[in-house]
This record gives structure tokens, C-alpha cells and sequence, in this order.
């Protein structure tokens, strides 16, 4: 491990790593809120390449230990308080509340000489530049480097350990990875606060994070290529770079309109409450899932509702299993178990109502603008307390590309994925948050139906096929072969794509669970050549173990030869739904590939949501940069029926649809 502390150390690594064919680099960071790359400091840089592993400090407060205070336990304090002479035994035996004293840290660099040195080689597109979790890294730098990315090609060993197998979906952090392909177990809690510990402790750190990222690169690549997954590492290398550009530019929120959403959802939720407790006729804890299962399930003699249960809790299940007897306790409260009841129990209604409220307010207002909210898990509330996620007034979402089987994204601070519909009034009013200011549009555009046409093209149904090669609307058509309205026919494709049951359909379309039945049987026969491919996907699984998208993306589903009929049923339909939905994902990070690639280059891309890009443009190139992504959408010919762009230009997002 090499120090980089002079001027002349640090050209001669630059020099060194200029010959190489890859390297690995991580950043240490310190900022008032972690995660929000556009505030961290970078403290630490970290390189390794082939037989060599460098380190550059920049500013760190902290050289080596002098001393361990430890504080005076109760007895201790009453000793010196009497004016006694404090004892040994009198000293805290508690290390976790014990001040460690540092001396002063050893000279650095400054960070403007550090990056003027190191653009050579972050900017030499023939060296592949290696990372876990690349996203964070890149960014992290480019405040350093005028808000430029450092230049491709890139390999992130956190994204590549997912794609070769999307079992590792929940264990791709740098830990998990290099236990799992490595055996080496990482040491704990340096990384978390590298400021409060040594400087020779956290340079061994810094040094090992680059060491063993080279290192899991070379494994992670061989695994990918074992897998013949190279093309969908590309894929998501090359959509990187766009994520990388919509986390610096950050989203613009309207911080007056937030301020008025706030209040209204507060309002909205105490009005709520208040008849919950009119309809149910006493006062009762909201978050308390005990006290709703009584209020609920209990019969009416008892002074409850009376409802039927329709979903056990993990408990009633295993209770259930076991053939003992089900109490009120055991039967879920959940949006899922109540819903059915929604429009027959104005006191469910206003209970859905009431969690729809809290959700919006959690989970959007609190976190942009900071404050408390309550989490409520299994009755218990606990108050949270959330920094502001706005920064200058921009929102700079995270989106994760390990974080969804299918190849979709998945996105936190906050999940966008999960945006409210825009036709209701509260999701249309978070959506209106996102705003152009003056002078700038936003331009959106989605995918119309991409999901149905892909489905139409990988089935060659006749009948969908001439649908959308002729322009009509296929909900309509297949409304109209079924016998149902445009609402039942668009509820059949998208249960045939999703593989929704006769329960749901029954409650979308307005008829019975029997006439839903008939109604999935008899688009099986007028609609064979889609029933015939997912037999013939499903049964490809079976033998496989995975299945495959449009790419050549896999996704691993064993349990779809499990002898739990439950178990298998659903991995059916997850193979199903993977290769269509799956496939989709694969277009739309195509999409968005080209359009940063075709785009103004004063035009940014903000957000995606599923079929969805929300991009920001200059009044002045509003054309220019609408007709550039109808051009990058809808110019994939991967399908054998036409890819349409619906494409908008608004002030606001929810203004869109």
C-alpha cells in the first residue's frame, strides 16, 4: 500500500495507472447527510490496479490514537464530588462510551491539485474504470471535476453480481460480494464514519475497499461471461452513465407548492380520523393493528363490524397449519385484506383512506422537506425524525439497477416507482411537485401500451399483431372479441401479462368470480397463440430454471418446480411476467441510452418511472429535444410491431396525463 502524500508520489501513480488496462477506485466520504453525493466531501481516494494499491488522503482530521478517556461511572462522579481521590475502578469499563483522544493527521494534498493530477486518467476512455456501486463513486468526484462524469468504460462489480444472478439481489454490498466470491470478511464500521478514526486505521480501509474491488471484478466478469450475460452488462454499464447524469442534475421541486401539500394532507388526515372514530363509534388507536383486527372481525353482538377475513396474518397461517382454531388476531388488516371491503364498510373505506394519506405524507411530503413521521410496525408507533432530501431545491433521487428480478428499476430517497397514480388528486398533486422553472419545459414521454405489443410480437398473435399494425386500440379490439368494454378488455391483457386471478378481474371489471373465470378461459381459446407461449415460456423455465428477455436478460425462479402448488403457481407467473415485463425494462434502458445520446446537450434527463422519462429542456429547444426522444424511443426495432412514444410538453409532470 502506497500513502500519496507529495506532488511527485502522486504523478508517478498517475503515470503508472496510465498503463494499465483497468483499475478500481472508491471514495470515503463525510457530509451532512449521507447518501446525497452532491454534499459529501471526499476525504479519502482510494486506487488499485494489477499488483498495486494506492491511497490519497485529503483532508483527514485524525492521526493516531494518543489516549482513551473513559467516563467517571455514578460511584466515580460521587468520589470526586466529595473531593476524593478517584480510583481506577471509578473509570467506565464501557468501550462504546469511551472518547478516544487523536493527535494531529500527517500532511495531504489539497483536493484541487489531487484532481487536476488524477483527469488524465479519469477521462482516458481506453482504461476500464472499476467500481462497487459506481453511481455513488462517479458522482461523488464530478463536484471535483467542473460536475463532469469521469469518462467509460465502467464495470461495477455491485451491478454485475446481480446479473449474473439475480438471487443476489439482497446481498450485493461490497461485504456480502467478497465473503460470497472471495471468503474475505470486511472490517466492520470504518466506512460508516471514516472522520472519527485514525488516519493509519482508515488508510489500511480505504486501501483494502480498491484491493478486493479489483479483485471481485476479475471474478464477477468471469462469472458473467460464464453466464453469456455480456450484453446486458453492457446494458447496464452504458445506462449508468445516464443515472449518473440524472443524479447530479437533480430534479427540480416546487418547495411553495410542497409547503401547501403538507398542510392539506395534515388536514385531510385529521378529518379523516375523526370519522373513523364517528363511524366506529368510539376513540381507538389508529396505528394499532390489534385494535382494528378486534374493531373488524369481531361479530356485530360484540360490538364489531362483523367483516369475513380474507387474509391470514404469517401468524393465522401458521396457526392455521398447525389445525388450531383462528382468533380475530390472526386475520390481516392490510390494504390487500381490507380492499374487497373499501365500498361495502364506510368505516374500511375511510381506514384505506386514512393509510392512503399517511402513506403520501411519509413517504413524499415528510422526507422532502424533512421532519417526523411515524412507523408503525406490528402496533408499535415510533417516531423518526428525516432529513430534508431537497438540495438547493433539487431532488437527487437514487436509482438502483439491482433492485427489481425483471431488469426495472427500483429507486429510494424517495421510491419513485411507486408514484402515486396521476389520476387521482393526490397523485396528480405529488407529480405537480416536479416543476420546469421559468424558462424550461419539462418534456414526458411514455411507451403506449409497450408491454401488450410485446406480448403481441413474441406470441404472433393474429389478432394483435394486425391491432397495432393497422393503429387501432388494442383494449378496445380485445373488448370487443371478448364482449366486455375497453376497462375489461385492457384488465384481460394486462391479467394475462401479470397473471392476475379471477378475484381481481371480478373487482375491475364489475362481475362475478365466475363470470371472470369463464371470461380467462374463453380469452385463452379466442386469444391460442398467447396461451400457447406462455405455456411455452413456463415450460422453458421448468427445464432452465430461469428465463430469459428480450436481451438475453436472466432471471433465475427454482421454485418453479416446487411441489407447494402455491409456490409453484406463482413462480409460473413470475417467469411469465419476467419475460414480458422484463423485456419492456430492456427497451426502456435502451431508450434512455439514446436519448441522452440524441438530446441537447443543454437538455437533461431527470426521472424514469417504468415506461416513463421525465426531461427538462430550455424553452428555445423544446422541439429539437421532443422529436429527439419520440426519435430514441420509438427508433428500437426489436419487435415486429411498431414502438409508439406518447410525448408531452408540460410545466409540470402531473400535468402530463
Amino acid at each position: 500500500m502506497n500513502i500519496i502524500t507529495t506532488k511527485e508520489q502522486l504523478d508517478e501513480m498517475v503515470a503508472y495507472y496510465l498503463k494499465q488496462d483497468a483499475y478500481a477506485y472508491d471514495c470515503e466520504t463525510v457530509g451532512p447527510r449521507r447518501g446525497v453525493t452532491v454534499v459529501n466531501e471526499v476525504l479519502w481516494l482510494s486506487f488499485a490496479t494489477h499488483g498495486r494499491g494506492d491511497v490519497i488522503p485529503m483532508g483527514h482530521p485524525n492521526g493516531e490514537f494518543i489516549e482513551t478517556i473513559r467516563p467517571l461511572t455514578g460511584q466515580g462522579q460521587k468520589r470526586k464530588d466529595k473531593g476524593l481521590e478517584v480510583r481506577e475502578a471509578d473509570y467506565s469499563a464501557d468501550d462504546k462510551k469511551a472518547t478516544q483522544v487523536f493527535g494531529p493527521a500527517p500532511q495531504q494534498l489539497y483536493p484541487t491539485e489531487v484532481f487536476k493530477a488524477l483527469e488524465p486518467l479519469f477521462f482516458n476512455e481506453e482504461i476500464l474504470t472499476i467500481g462497487h456501486n459506481l453511481v455513488f463513486d462517479l458522482t461523488s468526484v464530478a463536484k471535483y471535476l467542473g460536475g463532469r462524469i469521469p469518462s467509460g468504460p465502467y464495470f461495477d462489480t455491485m451491478v454485475g453480481s446481480f446479473i449474473y444472478d439475480n438471487r443476489n439481489k439482497n446481498k450485493c454490498g461490497l461485504d456480502d460480494c467478497l465473503e460470497r466470491e472471495l471468503g474475505y470478511k470486511m472490517t466492520k464500521g470504518v466506512g460508516a464514519q471514516v472522520e472519527i478514526h485514525a488516519f493509519d486505521i482508515v488508510a489500511k480501509y480505504a486501501y483494502l475497499d480498491a484491493k478486493y474491488t479489483f479483485a471481485l471484478w476479475k471474478v464477477v466478469k468471469e462469472k458473467i461471461n460464464a453466464a453469456d450475460v455480456d450484453n446486458i452488462m453492457k446494458l447496464e454499464m452504458d445506462v449508468l452513465e445516464v443515472l449518473c447524469h440524472m443524479k447530479l442534475a437533480g430534479a427540480p421541486i416546487d418547495e411553495n407548492a410542497l409547503g401547501d401539500l403538507h398542510q392539506q394532507l395534515e388536514k385531510d388526515i385529521e378529518a379523516t380520523r375523526e370519522t373513523i372514530y364517528s363511524v366506529a363509534g368510539r376513540v381507538f388507536n389508529l396505528n394499532s393493528n390489534p385494535e382494528k383486527q378486534e374493531l373488524l372481525y369481531t361479530s356485530k353482538d360484540m360490538g364489531g363490524r362483523g367483516l369475513k377475513p380474507k387474509v391470514l396474518t404469517g401468524k393465522g397461517i401458521k396457526k392455521d397449519m398447525e389445525g388450531r382454531e383462528l382468533e380475530v388476531s390472526d386475520y390481516s388488516v392490510s390494504a390487500e385484506a381490507l380492499e374487497p371491503y373499501r365500498e361495502k364498510d364506510p368505516l374500511v373505506k375511510a381506514l384505506l383512506e386514512y393509510a392512503d394519506l399517511n402513506k403520501l405524507l411519509s413517504t413524499y411530503v415528510i422526507p422532502y422537506l424533512g421532519g417526523e413521521v411515524v412507523r408503525t410496525t406490528g402496533g408499535k408507533s415510533k417516531i423518526e425524525v428525516k432529513d430534508s432530501l431537497l438540495v438547493k431545491g433539487r431532488l437527487h433521487c437514487d436509482f438502483i439497477q439491482h433492485g427489481a428480478e425483471t431488469g426495472r428499476f427500483s429507486s429510494r430517497n424517495p421510491n419513485l416507482q411507486n408514484v402515486p397514480n396521476p389520476a387521482t388528486a393526490h397523485g396528480k398533486a405529488i407529480r405537480n411537485l416536479f416543476y420546469a422553472p421559468e424558462g424550461y419545459k419539462l418534456v414526458v414521454a411514455d411507451y403506449s401500451q409497450i408491454e401488450p405489443r410485446i406480448i403481441a410480437s413474441m406470441s404472433q398473435d393474429p389478432i394483435m399483431l394486425k391491432n397495432y399494425r393497422e393503429g387501432s386500440d388494442i383494449y378496445t379490439t380485445v373488448g370487443d372479441v371478448m364482449g366486455v368494454n375497453r376497462q375489461g378488455g385492457k384488465t384481460l391483457v394486462l391479467a394475462m401479462a401479470y397473471g392476475v386471478g379471477p378475484d381481481k378481474i371480478a373487482r375491475s371489471i364489475g362481475c362475478s368470480i365466475t363470470e371472470a373465470k369463464n371470461l380467462l378461459s374463453d380469452f385463452a381459446v379466442k386469444f391460442a397463440n398467447i396461451n400457447r407461449y406462455r405455456v411455452k415460456v413456463i415450460g422453458a423455465t421448468k427445464v432452465k430454471n430461469y428465463v430469459t428477455t428480450i436481451m438475453g436478460r436472466k432471471r433465475y425462479i427454482p421454485e418453479i418446480n416446487s411441489k407447494n402448488f402455491g409456490e409453484r403457481g406463482s413462480a409460473e407467473r413470475q417467469a411469465f411476467n419476467t419475460r414480458i415485463q422484463g423485456s419492456a425494462a430492456d427497451i426502456m434502458k435502451l431508450a434512455m441510452i439514446r436519448a441522452h445520446q440524441m438530446i441537447p446537450k443543454e437538455s437533461h434527463i431527470l426521472l424514469t418511472v417504468h415506461d416513463e422519462l421525465v426531461t427538462i429542456t430550455p424553452d428555445h429547444l423544446v422541439d429539437e429535444t421532443k422529436e429527439a426522444i419520440r426519435e430514441a424511443m420509438e427508433g428500437i426495432n426489436m419487435l415486429d410491431v411498431p414502438l409508439i412514444a406518447d410525448v408531452k410538453v408540460v410545466q409540470r409532470w402531473g400535468e402530463a396525463k
